[in-house]
């Protein structure tokens, strides 16, 4: 589903006009931001200075390229020029004005294909922010906030830039798994860490089932946090305590989405003989077991 209202406004933001011209050309176009901005300034090319088609490109008198490059290189690892670290990302995130805990960060680490925490790549950033046109910093903050709500509400406006994928927050979920290993070969993730991240993760997953419902209780979400709750401790009191790998990671996604959050009361939709994870199981046999359930 293409969304309409970003891409007017990425249109008038980049031809500086108005949302009704933006409206036409764009249906013209049947909403290709590209397509569309070049026919404006095909169009108007009579009127236009040499600025003003470096604008509809996404240029300022120099190369789309060179830009990006500039960007990165107020944040790259001084001792390794094609990577952003751990102290450049806390200054990209802050000059966005974003708070490394906020989720967006994590979205951010995603769009960019970020292989580890704290690191962006060169080649992955100025591919991505090529392929979406954007060129500042103040650009990129703005795109970030409306490419995080539409990826948390899966609503299908983006594709990956490598695969054609129409990208869903399953895919950000399942992401975040490799994203917080320290090594390639780590097949397993620190109950801790896992928890931490869950804890950033569940809430969102949470918000958007909620606002999709035609009524809300509040007693009902009190119960999804008071079942999140339960896994935590179910996992943090087990003995000898787990690691997480990525089946039971990826797995509780779906055990959420179609066990706790449609029946946090009694988990109705739950079923012994369905091929979850064992942890799963187990969890459930916890809550019978501690007369939670």
């Amino acid at each position: 589903m293409v969304n309409k209202s970003a891409l007017k406004s990425q249109f008038c933001e980049l031809t500086n006009t108005s949302t009704t011209t933006a409206g036409r050309y764009l249906d013209a176009s049947k909403y290709n931001l590209e397509q569309a901005v070049d026919a404006y300034y095909n169009k108007h090319a009579t009127k236009s200075s040499s600025k003003s088609n470096s604008k509809a490109n996404g240029k300022s008198g120099s190369s789309d390229k060179s830009q990006l490059n500039t960007i990165f290189d107020q944040y790259k690892d001084p001792n390794n020029s094609e990577v952003i670290d751990i102290d450049g990302t806390l200054k990209y995130l802050e000059d966005l004005n974003m708070d490394p805990d906020d989720p967006k960060s994590l979205t951010l680490a995603f769009l960019l294909k970020s292989p580890s925490v704290g690191v962006f790549e060169k080649d992955k950033f100025i591919s991505t922010w090529k392929h979406y046109k954007i060129y500042d910093v103040k650009a990129i903050a703005k795109f970030l906030d409306t490419f995080h709500e539409d990826v948390l509400y899966d609503k299908g406006t983006y594709s990956d830039i490598d695969t054609d994928e129409v990208i869903d927050f399953k895919q950000l979920y399942d992401f975040t798994f490799g994203f917080l290993k320290e090594s390639e070969n780590q097949k397993v993730l620190d109950i801790d860490l896992t928890i931490s991240y869950w804890r950033l993760l569940l809430p969102l997953i949470t918000t958007v089932y909620f606002t999709k419902q035609e009524s809300t209780k509040d007693e009902d979400k009190a119960k999804v946090e008071e079942r999140v709750q339960n896994w935590f401790d179910f996992l943090s009191n087990s003995n000898p305590r787990p690691v997480i790998t990525f089946d039971t990671w990826s797995m509780f996604y779906l055990f959420f989405l179609e066990v706790i959050l449609p029946d946090p009361y009694k988990l109705s939709n739950y079923d012994e003989m369905a091929a979850w994870p064992s942890k799963m199981d187990e969890y459930v046999e916890y809550l019978s077991d501690n007369g939670l359930l």
